[in-house]
């Protein structure tokens, strides 16, 4: 059996690439004054990378002592981060809302959350080509404007739905602009009284 141990030099090359990750998309939401930001993300990203540290190299010593020994030693380096990855989902789950006008807030941001604690993952484990690229990848879906990915994904996909939300729009729009002017009116008749 070879066992695999991190040099400090390493662990903190590890660490350091899981923290700039969540700093990156933290700043992206922070950008876009939403409710979780870089520091949320960086302690994020560094729970799941050290949890995959841990995971991965964090049994080694144990596993040694039981070489030479007859007892048969079992682990499962998996079940940390599967576990870690529930957690996260609930985390995420908290951050999903309903808006007191109906619309459905906070899906953006909870799955961001889950992908950064992938991406510590990764990070935790050594694929830094693996986080980099994902971490590209959805950070310029991210940053890509909301108009544009409605435009591109659900206009030309669902062109019945985007109608819907044209038409909701201009009702709520118009329903905004009636009460206005009727505060308006009230407000007239008052000061004629």
């Amino acid at each position: 059996m070879i066992l695999i141990f991190l040099t400090e030099a390493e662990l903190l090359r590890r660490l350091l690439f899981a923290a700039f990750i969540g700093a990156v998309f933290g700043g992206e939401r922070r950008h876009k004054n939403k409710p979780v930001g870089a520091r949320t993300h960086i302690l994020i990203a560094l729970t799941a990378c050290t949890v995959s540290i841990i995971s991965a190299y964090g049994f080694t010593e144990l596993t040694s002592a039981y070489l030479d020994s007859r007892i048969s030693l079992r682990t499962d380096p998996a079940r940390l981060v599967v576990g870690m990855l529930t957690g996260i989902g609930f985390v995420g789950a908290g951050i999903i809302y309903k808006s007191p006008h109906g619309d459905i807030k906070g899906v953006t941001t909870a799955s961001e959350v889950y992908l950064v604690a992938v991406l510590g993952i990764a990070a935790g484990l050594g694929l830094y080509r693996l986080a980099a690229s994902a971490g590209v990848i959805a950070f310029v879906a991210l940053a890509c404007s909301e108009s544009a990915s409605e435009f591109f994904l659900s206009d030309l996909l669902h062109p019945i739905q985007a109608l819907r939300r044209v038409i909701k729009r201009r009702r709520l729009r118009a329903e905004a602009e009636s009460s206005a002017r009727a505060a308006r009116h009230k407000a007239e008749e008052e000061d004629r009284n």
